[in-house]
Parts: structure tokens; sequence; C-alpha cells
């Protein structure tokens, strides 16, 4: 490097100090952008709330009043009252504990249970065939055009005017016994 900046004449240490005072005001144009705000300290804010809201806390059920008299000019019972205090379970500590810069949420969304599968459908013979198969993203913006058609192309095609047979009941199944109660 030496032999380039002697050939052009200190070109490169100029320009290299010019790249530094600009990244010297870039930091303290950013730092006057944000300097009301204090993101981190925010951040750390809200997940402390959002752990103090997840963890369990022990529930006091002692009920006041029962097991001693009250009202006016009795006495307050000598022996101390039995609390009936239902303890937190102990949970396994959370999985975003060491890191300061995420909140891991393991919720269980109940809205999403709703579009999982349960069961293998029809076509699909194991777990793995089906999961690549809805990986595979089927928009034309990932998939050439003719792909594209073949993969959103219906099984069944029926020419306009054609008359589709109403579904009917094989011969074997035409007479199902009906259910008949015991008779206590």
């Amino acid at each position: 490097s030496s032999g380039i900046n002697a050939e052009y004449g200190g070109v490169l240490d100029q320009m290299e100090k010019k790249g530094e005072e600009e990244g010297e005001s870039q930091e303290a144009l950013v730092d006057m952008a944000f300097a009301n705000d204090d993101v981190v300290a925010q951040f750390a804010e809200e997940k402390a709330q959002i752990v103090d809201q997840e963890t369990e806390k022990d529930v006091d059920l002692t009920l006041p009043g029962w097991g001693s008299w009250g009202g006016a000019g009795v006495a307050p019972p000598k022996k101390p009252q039995k609390k009936f205090i239902k303890k937190a379970k102990n949970t396994e500590p959370r999985k975003d504990a060491g890191l300061s810069h995420v909140i891991i949420s393991t919720k269980k969304n109940r809205k999403l249970d709703a579009h999982l599968v349960r069961h293998l459908p029809h076509p699909y013979k194991n777990r793995s065939t089906f999961e690549r198969e809805m990986r595979q993203p089927i928009g034309p913006q990932w998939n050439s055009v003719k792909a594209f058609r073949n993969m959103i192309k219906p099984s069944e095609t029926i020419l306009d005017g054609h008359v589709i047979e109403p579904i009917s009941v094989p011969k074997g199944f035409d007479k199902v016994p009906k259910r008949t109660r015991k008779a206590r």
C-alpha cells in the first residue's frame, strides 16, 4: 500500500480522513436524531413487565372473618389464624432469561389451533413429504408461469353445458341398520 500511496501522492490518506470525518458526523447526526429516545430502557421496562405478568405468584385464599368471631368489641384471637396460601408452581426458567435484547413468548395461540393439521391428509404417505409440499410456495413470484399454472390447475375439468350427475350411494351401503335403544 505504500507504493500506491506514494504513487497517488497521499490521495488515499485524504480520502480516509474525509471518510472518518463523515463517519463521526454521521454518528453525531444519529445521536442528535435519537437524543430523547431511550429505546433500550423502554424495551427493558417492557420485558420486565411481560415477565412479571407471565410468572405465577402465590395466591392467598384466606377468607377474612372465617374461623373467628367478628363485630364491635370482640377481642382478636389469641393464636394466629392459619393462612391458606396456594403456592405457585415451580416453572422452568424462561428461554429469554439470559438475553436482554429478546422477548421469547412461549404462549400457545389458540386462534392458530384451528389452522393446524391434526391428521395426515389423503394423498400423502408420510409427514416429511406433506411438510415439503407445504413449504413450497405456489405464487407466480416464486415459480415460472407454466409451473404456476400447473400447480393451480383443477384436477377435474368439466366443459360448459355438461350435466354433472349427483353422487349416489353404492349398492352395499343402501341398507344401513337403524340404532335401537335398549329398554331399561
